[in-house]
């Protein structure tokens, strides 16, 4: 008999210090509202329900009121520490991540990752065209995966570009734009 999937929920990685783009990429408006508010009802759709990470200094901030927050246990290390509050608050799951920081993404993107998961690999991700490398800020992370997570944070190896080193599957993206990250001002305006 086949094993059933453990539940996927989703994560939303917004604790980022936004240094490039001066304020906090999670509140810029693409779409007429917040984009952590955008892209949590678009994942909440798709595999609710949705968390947001983010860092103690955000806590307190009204433009997350709303939302359920996960805060990040450990600063400075990136999306990782999003990952690891993840696996903390429901370590038997399974969890669709998406940058906040991707303004283009779309629901059809997630609900095409969601499909394509393989649940007997460690993760499941886009390709990126250009590198043919996994693009882990869009990705779905099985519970097998936690423990290469804390080994690579007590190792002090914080990239999720620990995905090469994982069994892994990897989806072509319908298109590659939605999985285009905006950092930096003029990447904003121009939009």
């Amino acid at each position: 008999m086949a094993e059933i999937p453990v539940k996927v929920q989703s994560l939303v990685l917004a604790g980022g210090a936004s240094k490039r783009m001066g304020i906090d990429k999670a509140l810029l408006s693409y779409h007429g509202e917040p984009q952590v508010h955008r892209l949590a009802a678009m994942m909440e759709g798709v595999a609710g329900p949705v968390y947001v990470s983010v860092r103690k200094s955000q806590l307190g901030e009204p433009g997350f009121q709303g939302l359920r927050l996960l805060c990040d246990q450990v600063e400075n290390i990136g999306p990782l520490a999003g990952l690891l509050a993840a696996f903390a608050h429901a370590p038997g799951c399974a969890w669709l991540v998406a940058a906040v920081d991707l303004p283009w993404i779309s629901t059809a993107t997630l609900e095409r990752l969601i499909k394509a998961r393989d649940p007997s690999c460690f993760a499941t991700a886009y390709r990126i065209p250009q590198t043919d490398l996994p693009e882990p800020v869009c990705a779905i992370y099985e519970p097998a995966i936690l423990p290469v997570l804390e080994s690579r944070r007590q190792n002090g190896r914080y990239s999720l570009m620990l995905l090469r080193d994982v069994p892994l599957a990897m989806v072509d993206p319908a298109d590659e734009r939605e999985l285009r990250g905006v950092n930096e001002p003029d990447e904003f305006r121009r939009g």
